[in-house]
């Protein structure tokens, strides 16, 4: 199966390429000439100046579009993850790619795309919370909690969720997964209580995201990234049954 990885030579992207390598066609698209084999070196946040949508696919900045030919699934993690970013690097990185990105992949008629989406998109509603939510019998955030951001990153990752429902509503993607990645790091934090909560460590999110990529399902999904620790604050019920999945890695 074809899989386009955006963000390919990050962290959470390199992981998904070891794991997908041997079993998918990879394409590979980043900013970084470090994504490596089959990659495409790309701007996903640039959008020209054109007489009609028809005239993107002419346009050479735009050639990565034409990657998602013959693609089943693209898995777009290319963002700007820092949770304070100003809205002046958010926009372009994160809300400008990834409407770039849908579009691309409607027009190819990609079936599914799982979005890289955060916790950040929930933080207000998780703070509302605090801390019965860390209890290991308190309230948790489920997969139904609508977007709640408090910055603009969060925001950024709260319009990306709302723009995949609308492309599966309008019958432009069969189906849209949005993964609500918590603290991402390949050892768990040794002291930071806060951190531990939301970790998820590399082969609970390879996991994760393999079972995004082939899992068969329709519709918009919300399903959680984290590891397995009594302290989440998110309901992991709809992201097991879901996906068959269970995190194992324990901080």
């Amino acid at each position: 199966m074809r899989v386009i990885i955006t963000g390919a030579a990050g962290r959470i992207g390199s992981q998904l390429v070891a794991e997908l390598s041997d079993s998918h066609e990879l394409c590979l698209i980043d900013r970084d000439q470090t994504a490596g084999g089959n990659s495409i070196v790309a701007d996903l946040s640039s959008r020209p100046v054109t007489n009609g949508w028809r005239s993107w696919l002419k346009t050479k900045s735009w050639r990565w579009r034409d990657a998602f030919e013959r693609a089943r699934v693209v898995v777009h993690l290319a963002a700007n993850i820092e949770p304070l970013a100003p809205w002046e690097r958010v926009l372009p990185d994160n809300i400008q790619a990834t409407w770039n990105v849908l579009e691309a992949a409607a027009m190819h008629r990609v079936p599914r795309v799982v979005f890289a989406s955060s916790n950040w998109a929930v933080k207000a509603l998780e703070r509302k919370l605090a801390p019965a939510c860390y209890l290991p019998n308190g309230p948790k955030i489920g997969s139904d909690a609508s977007p709640n951001p408090i910055t603009a990153y969060g925001l950024s990752k709260a319009l990306g969720e709302l723009a995949g429902r609308m492309f599966v509503d309008e019958k432009k993607l069969q189906s849209f997964v949005a993964v609500r990645i918590g603290h991402y790091n390949p050892t768990p934090p040794a002291d930071d209580e806060e951190i531990r909560t939301r970790w998820i460590g590399s082969n609970d999110i390879r996991s994760l995201l393999r079972r995004c990529v082939e899992a068969e399902l329709g519709g918009f999904h919300v399903v959680y990234g984290v590891s397995a620790q009594p302290t989440v604050p998110y309901d992991l019920s709809h992201t097991r049954c879901l996906l068959s999945w269970q995190p194992r890695q324990v901080p």
